[in-house]
């Protein structure tokens, strides 16, 4: 059942990466809750792999990379609900679900052991401030990845601009202005949350002993430097879109370094 779920998940984003494209090719896109509604079925089958696999492992289901990686992709679709209707940002599935598509697709070729999951979870004792660690950071790293997939927008926006070739995909994309805005606190969420989740390691039994939260200091720095330089003295919306990126690399890295196999 867990795999199902997975592939429903998989063919509901996938769904709605085709419903965008076909529209916006045919030039009859419009603001509608089809794409809503497609993420939202993902969003759904994703949870109840992550249940059903947590219900497996006892715990927050993290224990190898692909489950991370679904893991990162049910974080993107909650700061997209929490995102995109407030910023009006609808074609931010459009460019999200491709993103958590490939995310997931790993987990549907990877084989789950139930058996020795299992068997590993029997006895085990649940330790809440790993739990939240693990989350949180995993959150965290989800609206870094959502400032991935706004910078991504406004590049694509600017370089129509650029070339002076409009498209029905620029008149669907939100305003260079809010693009600016929406990267800017999707990085403030994401240091609030890795903060949080710093904090919490420390609270862990034993310390970081057993696990380097190193690279989360490494991914702390690097985009406390783009958003305390964006606040003080400003960096030019282009300049920002492109940090928001390249630094995203920094995340990504990091969970294969912090994968349980490493």
């Amino acid at each position: 059942m867990e795999r199902l779920f997975l592939a429903i998940s998989c063919a509901f984003f996938l769904a709605g990466i085709l419903y965008a494209l076909l529209a916006l090719t045919s030039g009859r896109y419009r603001q509608s809750s089809w794409n809503l509604l497609a993420i939202a079925g993902g969003f759904i089958f994703q949870t109840a792999f992550l249940y059903a696999r947590g219900q497996v492992h006892g715990r927050c289901p993290i224990s190898n990379l692909p489950e991370i990686l679904i893991f990162l992709g049910w974080a993107m679709a909650i700061i997209y609900f929490l995102f995109g209707p407030a910023y009006r940002l609808s074609l931010l599935g459009l460019f999200t679900s491709p993103l958590v598509f490939l995310l997931q697709l790993p987990g549907l070729f990877t084989p789950f052991d139930r058996e020795a999951a299992l068997a590993r979870a029997s006895g085990r004792t649940i330790e809440p401030w790993t739990e939240l660690h693990v989350s949180v950071a995993l959150l965290a790293y989800g609206a870094f990845a959502m400032a991935c997939v706004a910078g991504v927008m406004f590049l694509v926006q600017e370089r129509q601009i650029q070339r002076q070739k409009l498209d029905a995909l620029f008149y669907n994309l939100p305003p260079i202005n809010i693009l600016t805005k929406t990267i800017l606190r999707l990085l403030g969420l994401g240091l609030g949350l890795l903060v949080l989740a710093i904090v919490s390691a420390y609270k862990i039994p034993g310390g970081t002993e057993g696990h380097s939260i190193a690279p989360l200091y490494l991914i702390l720095a690097a985009y406390s430097i783009i958003l305390g330089t964006s606040i003080i003295r400003g960096i030019a919306p282009r300049r920002l879109a492109a940090l928001a990126i390249l630094a995203f690399a920094f995340p990504i890295i990091s969970l294969w370094m912090l994968s349980p196999s490493h």
